[in-house]
Formats: structure tokens, sequence, C-alpha cells
């Protein structure tokens, strides 16, 4: 027992050499990222009462591609869920979801490991076993962040080349063109993977071209899909016409500077990765709890705010084997109005309670978007209203309509789901001569998802009905 220690010491020491070694060698590339402007840290309205605020207590809970995430393993071609793990997928997946079952969860990171044809096709009979497990997401009403991969240890023998994973994303390619609407009705983003160790670009068998395997990879997921890579440096080697449509996914949040980060709050291109990031969707999550690393916790937090973070898993740092780590201990750890006013932390003041709120409520509210109306004006014809995102990230893929009795309205201000940046406030208008008025917000890949707004209003049929002329009168 004692020697099987002192090897896996050994392995995590060196894997964390090779890790930070591959960090440090990347950050010393000159980064080439689109220029982007989203350095707002303060909102422009005050907000009134005329469309009634909810509190922490009747907030929504049900919003959709956004929130803290569970995480879990298929291996296609295999009955389970990690590589060598023996343990059923399906059963991983029923097994994480009740262990999340009081948090809320409605993303899960789903890693597909297509280690067992690194070096073949894809047999249709693995991409059936795709269908089935797309399918019972969707019947769970369950949004993946998902991420294909091969490679899970140091010093694997097998892994795929460069011509295996761009043969692979023709074939991932023609899946979801088969099954776009399962696709669409299920998956919130895709991050890159496929290169290194659990698809983050690092420790692997053979050499890659990170520019080939992304065109192939953007290739593959359609057009309005958000997609993610682990590193600046891998925005960098980007063909500039697919640049746009990726956002980043920081796996190493610890609060401080680190040779793992992405990269440091010091680093002369900082600003210009995290201004990128406003216009993208990006995700995050701390090390293993069990590692046992210092969080620094607003440190922490800002590194979700500034990279205007949808979603943050809960699988690390939480609950693990029943140990409590970091986001568990912050659920009795608080942030007074102050603490986030000097950190330019966005928040809405309606979710205090005697004037802050746990770390972990800030961020399970706060993560993604947030949206919330206000100002509503009704004079001369025509009636107008403030949109508010008090959330890390714009509500990315999603459109907004405005009803009268029923009807579509015009309104005078297109709507661009890039208005409703972090600390951005917009006001619209239509015309009006009398009747209710609602507002929606649909995914526009999926009908079926809509966002509920933070106001204390009826949500009927995925509508917000932020104006009743029946209870004016």
């Amino acid at each position: 027992m004692k020697n099987q220690w002192v090897i896996a010491i050994v392995a995590a020491v060196i894997i964390t050499l090779s890790v930070c070694f591959t960090f440090v060698a990347c950050n010393k590339n000159k980064l080439n990222i689109a220029e982007y402007d989203a350095t707002s840290t303060q909102f422009d309205y005050a907000l009134d009462s005329s469309i009634p605020f909810v509190n922490i207590e009747n907030a929504p809970k049900d919003n959709a591609s956004r929130g803290f995430r569970g995480e879990t393993y298929i291996t296609l071609g295999a009955n389970e869920a990690y590589p060598g793990s023996g343990e059923n997928y399906m059963e991983k997946l029923e097994n994480e979801l009740e262990i999340l079952s009081e948090d809320d969860v409605r993303l899960m990171q789903v890693y597909v490991y297509l280690i067992e044809f690194y070096n073949t096709d894809i047999p249709q009979s693995a991409f059936d076993q795709l269908k089935e497990y797309f399918e019972i997401f969707q019947s769970k009403g369950i949004k993946m962040l998902l991420r294909f991969a091969y490679e899970t240890s140091e010093g694997q023998k097998n892994g795929p080349k460069t011509s295996d994973i761009v043969r692979h994303c023709a074939q991932i390619k023609g899946f979801i063109n088969e099954n776009i609407t399962l696709f669409n009705n299920t998956v919130y983003a895709v991050q890159m993977g496929l290169i290194g160790l659990w698809g983050e670009g690092h420790g692997s068998v053979h050499k890659h071209n990170v520019a080939k395997v992304a065109r192939a990879f953007a290739d593959a997921i359609p057009q309005n899909i958000p997609l993610m890579v682990r590193t600046p440096q891998m925005i960098s080697a980007l063909d500039k016409e697919i640049e746009a449509r990726f956002g980043m996914h920081e796996d190493y949040v610890i609060g401080y500077n680190d040779p793992w980060v992405a990269i440091a709050t010091n680093d002369k291109y900082y600003q210009d990765v995290i201004n990128k990031c406003k216009y993208a969707v990006t995700d995050g999550e701390m090390p293993w709890g069990r590692a046992n690393l210092p969080i620094n916790t607003l440190g922490a937090i800002k590194t979700c705010v500034d990279f205007a973070m949808s979603s943050f898993s809960l699988a690390h740092n939480y609950i693990e084997e029943g140990g409590e780590y970091a986001l568990k201990k912050w659920q009795s750890e608080y942030l007074t109005e102050e603490t986030l006013k000097d950190n330019n932390f966005p928040y809405n003041p309606n979710l205090l309670t005697d004037g802050k709120i746990s770390a972990f409520d800030y961020l399970k509210y706060h993560l993604g978007y947030q949206l919330v109306a206000s100002n509503l004006k009704i004079e001369n014809g025509k009636m107008s209203f403030v949109i508010t995102n008090y959330g890390f990230a714009c509500p990315y893929g999603y459109d907004m309509r405005v009803y009268v009795n029923g009807k579509s309205a015009t309104l005078y201000e297109q709507f661009d789901y890039t208005d409703l940046l972090q600390f951005s406030q917009k006001v619209y208008t239509i015309d009006y001569l009398g009747g209710d008025i609602e507002i929606e917000f649909v995914n526009m890949r999926d009908e079926n998802d809509k966002i509920r707004l933070f106001n204390d209003i009826p949500f009927v049929n995925g509508r917000n009905v932020i104006f009743s002329q029946s209870c004016a009168q």
C-alpha cells in the first residue's frame, strides 16, 4: 500500500511539472486576439420598482444554460463512464444527479471519450449509443456542456494523431447533422477538447497541429453553437474567420497567479483576453478539492467575473467522497455589499439579505445571465422599459420578443444579446395603445428554453407578464 502511495505521489508530481512547463512555455508566446471593448464596470440607470423585483427567497432557479453544473462521462464503444473505471456510464450520471439534487443543477459537463477508436473510424454503433445518451438528457431537461476527448493518463501509449482527430470531427459533423434538433435541445456549448489529457491540450501521446484540429472542430459544430478552448494561446492559433466563435474554459480557478492558470492577472494581455470572453461563452472549475490546494475566495470570484463565466463546476471542490471543500464552505462565507462594490462585482441588490449574500449564492445566481425588467413607462402612444443584466455573461444565443394582448409587437431598437453584456442595460420601446405586455426571451436553437426574469411577476407559457392592464385598473 505504501509503495502505491509513493507511485501515486510521483505520478502526480510528474503530471504537475508537465502541465506547469506546458503553461509556462505557452505564456511566453505573443497572443493574437482580436480587439473587443467590454470595460464597463457600472450601470447607467437606477432601477425603479414599476415592475416588482424578486428577492433571494423567490428568485428563479430553473433558467437553463447557466449556473452551477455537474460532471459526468461516457466512453463510446464501452459500457463505462470514465475509461478504465468499470463504472456504468448511466449509473454515473444518475449518481451525480442524486448528489446535486438539492442544488437546482440543470447543466452537466459531459466528457465523451473516443479512446476505443483512437486510430480507426468511429462505428455507427457508437453513434447510436451517443444518440441514446443525448435522449436521456433531453428527457431530463438537462443541458450539456460537451467535450470530446481521448487521453486520460500521463504516459499512456495509445492516442490519436492529428489526422485521426480530423477524421473523427468529420464523422461527428455527420452525427450532428443527422440529429440536429436533438443536439440543439440538449447541447448548450461545446469545448474543443480532443487534444491531450482530458482534452485540456497537454500531455498528448502525439504532437498535434492545433490550428488544423480547431479548423476541423469548428467545421463539425454548427455556426450558432458556442465553442471554447482551454488557453489564450489556443485562441491565438485559430483562423481569424472562426476566432469570434470561441470563448475559453478556465479549469484552474484558484484566485491567485500560478503556472496552471490560463493567464496571469498581471500579464500584459490579460485585459484583451477578458474583454474577448465577455462576447463569448466561457466556463470554469476549481481543481479537485482532494488536492488540498488553497483557494482565495475573492480572487476566485474575480476570475469568474472577469472571464464572464456562464457556468461553474460543482463536481470540483464542493463535496467529494464525503469531504467538504471550498464551495461547500462558501455557503456560510458572506460577501457584503461594500465588498461587492469595492471589487466591481455585478450584483442584484434585491438578492442581498441584511446587506450581504453568501459567496455560494452569489455565484449561483450571478453566473451567466440574470435579467431584470424595470422603469416601465407608458406615454404618448408608446411603452418603454429597461432590461438590466446583473449576471456575469450576456444571454448568449437568446432572442427577445415583446407581445401586446398576445400579439407580436415591433421593437424600435433591434435586440442583440451582446447589448446585454456584464454591467449592461438597455431601453426598449414599442408602440402601445393598451393591453397586457409580455416579454419572452427564447433560445434561438431550442424554442422550449425560455428565460424567467428576476421580477416578481407571472411567468406564463414562457412569457414574463411585465404589465397587466386588468391589474392596473
